[in-house]
């Protein structure tokens, strides 16, 4: 088996071979294309009287006796009326005789007379064809095409010996690709070199793929299959562009490499899945139309397409397009109506609003950022699609994990104030942490999203505001970005159980007006980050102390309820306990959560 750089070698021929005959292909188009040269300075006006004068002066030449001409102008010339048939002849014979003397002189017309040709006319008798029809020598863009997948393959049975063989494994499934793409019409896809791309993702993924070495029809099927679909809504995608005249052919290329890289992560990520459950992802549509594991890679171009500008491109990596799509594979082998009909392509729209709802986040997102949110996204939708996504049929954009995502990563990662104490971003591994624990609370208790927090905001987005909010003006150089994300997901779970930690904090308080869960958080992390002495500070702000303080707090408020007065008394216990580690007593979080559970009553 060749390695990479033998891969890598032949995949940079090909490039340059599909290169050579695009623009050999340009060149024979511009060939074949009429040249219509242009139009002489024809006279303004024509009569049967200026036609008639034109034979008996300067045309006399062209009248010789007998003929058709000589009666007419002799007729004329007596002044016997002419039939209409006979103006009409006398003037068109007037008019090739006229182009004759030009021809002849070389010299332009300044007479008063015109053509009685129309300017159409006059255009087709003046075009002007490369090839006369049927003698054109050049091939055809689908000759093109075809000559070079069959290049590329000789030049890959050079790499791999017996790779193409028609009894080999490899040989059936690249006969299979091209079966697939045997029902295209390849002159009419808009980028033609995109089936010999897939044929040389087929014979490169057969190579690194041993399990789909294994001769089954099946998996024959899946090449065909997917081949075709992606071919088929490359092609569509490419041709809506240049129809709008919004494209380039950097563009184009884009949309056919994505394509390309769907299919290789198609076959490769989701060929074992295939194989498990054929009538599943191979029967969606009668065979030869479609199926369910070819729609789902449609859909997942469409994730990386359809964002603004195509620019979710630029934070998709193959390993997310793996994750992607094995997640999207399970997603719909549970609900197969999620890609039932023309109208209700539930996936579909489903990807492609996260790529607009969450494109805007795309300054933060790392290349694994985003495929991991939209994993988190369909793994719930297929364990819970009723509940997170009951208006599907109708409003097919409304889904709850969505708006949360959506809602979190804003809150998240916002710029902090001016006067924070408390400045770093966080990253990846936390936006990821703290939005898991959102959606699994959603799933838990999908009212809590859109419950009415006092103002019209959801309960999410004032939950996260808040917490955040005491994060950065209580919060020092000593509290660490994961252990931050780790009091949001403690703050989540409490305003989940217990709705009353959204109330506002009555008239007098120092936080008037903010949420009680805001009053709790300032209370714990002021006693941690502003002790009475050294002692108390070596103590509290341990990593493990501030998030076992937040969680046993906000719990306990969670579980017995919370109110202004017991936010008063936590703080209280918190205090009572920092005096007594400044002045040597013995202290760990049972010791507080014991205090507190004692402070709060029943």
């Amino acid at each position: 088996m060749p390695g990479e750089a033998e891969l890598i070698m032949f995949a940079i021929r090909s490039a340059i071979k599909l290169g050579q005959q695009s623009r050999s292909a340009y060149v024979d188009a511009t060939r074949r294309r009429e040249l219509v040269l242009p139009l002489p300075n024809f006279p303004t006006a024509i009569t049967v009287d200026s036609a008639g004068g034109y034979f008996i002066g300067e045309g006399v030449r062209h009248v010789r006796r007998p003929s058709r001409l000589a009666d007419l102008v002799d007729k004329w010339k007596v002044r016997t009326p002419l039939a209409a048939a006979e103006v009409e002849e006398l003037r068109v014979l007037r008019c090739e005789c006229f182009v004759q003397d030009l021809t002849e002189a070389g010299l332009p017309v300044t007479a008063a007379d015109v053509s009685t040709f129309a300017p159409e006319g006059l255009q087709a008798l003046l075009a002007v064809r490369q090839w006369g029809r049927g003698t054109d020598p050049t091939p055809s863009a689908l000759q093109r095409v075809g000559a070079t997948l069959i290049e590329i393959g000789v030049d890959y049975l050079a790499t791999i010996p017996g790779a193409v063989n028609a009894n080999s494994t490899a040989g059936k499934l690249a006969q299979a690709a091209l079966t697939g793409l045997e029902p295209l019409k390849l002159s009419e896809i808009s980028i033609s070199e995109l089936p010999a791309r897939l044929f040389v993702a087929t014979l490169e993924t057969v190579s690194s793929q041993p399990g789909l070495l294994t001769g089954d029809p099946k998996v024959q099927e899946l090449v065909k299959v997917t081949a075709r679909g992606l071919a088929e809504d490359v092609g569509a995608r490419v041709a809506a562009m240049r129809a709008s005249g919004d494209t380039d052919s950097s563009r184009e290329a884009r949309v056919a490499e994505w394509g390309e890289l769907v299919f290789r992560s198609v076959l490769g990520t989701g060929g074992r899945m295939v194989l498990e459950d054929p009538k599943t992802f191979l029967g969606l549509e009668p065979a030869g139309e479609a199926a369910l594991v070819s729609e789902v890679g449609k859909g997942l171009l469409s994730l990386v397409l359809d964002g603004p500008d195509a620019s979710l491109a630029r934070v998709f990596s193959r390993e997310g397009i793996d994750t992607v799509l094995k997640t999207a594979l399970a997603t719909v082998a549970k609900h197969p109506e999620l890609l039932a009909g023309t109208k209700n392509q539930g996936l579909r729209a489903l990807l492609v609003a996260i790529a607009g709802e969450l494109g805007q986040f795309e300054t933060v997102l790392t290349p694994a950022l985003l495929p991991e949110v939209t994993r988190l996204i369909l793994e719930q939708t297929g364990e819970h699609l009723e509940v997170l996504w009951p208006e599907m049929a109708k409003r097919p954009e409304h889904h709850l994990l969505l708006t949360a995502a959506r809602t979190s990563l804003g809150i998240l990662t916002k710029a902090p104030p001016a006067g924070a104490r408390w400045k770093p971003a966080f990253g990846r591994q936390e936006l990821l942490a703290v939005t898991g624990t959102v959606f699994d609370e959603l799933v838990q208790n999908p009212a809590w999203l859109v419950t009415a927090a006092g103002d019209g905001n959801t309960s999410l987005k004032v939950a996260l505001a808040a917490a955040l909010d005491v994060l950065r003006a209580r919060g020092t150089s000593q509290l660490g970005v994961g252990t931050a994300a780790e009091v949001m997901q403690a703050s989540i779970r409490a305003v989940a159980l217990r709705a009353e930690l959204l109330d506002r904090m009555p008239a007098g308080d120092p936080i008037a007006g903010q949420p009680v869960l805001a009053a709790a958080l300032d209370a714990i992390l002021a006693t941690i980050f502003d002790p009475p002495g050294a002692r108390a500070a070596w103590r509290l702000a341990r990593a493990d102390a501030v998030v076992g303080l937040v969680q046993i707090g906000l719990g306990e408020l969670a579980r017995r309820g919370a109110s202004p007065q017991r936010v008063a008394a936590l703080h209280g216990v918190l205090r009572e306990q920092a005096a007594g580690i400044e002045a040597g007593q013995a202290w760990d979080l049972d010791t507080f959560a014991t205090g507190l559970a004692s402070a709060l009553g029943a």
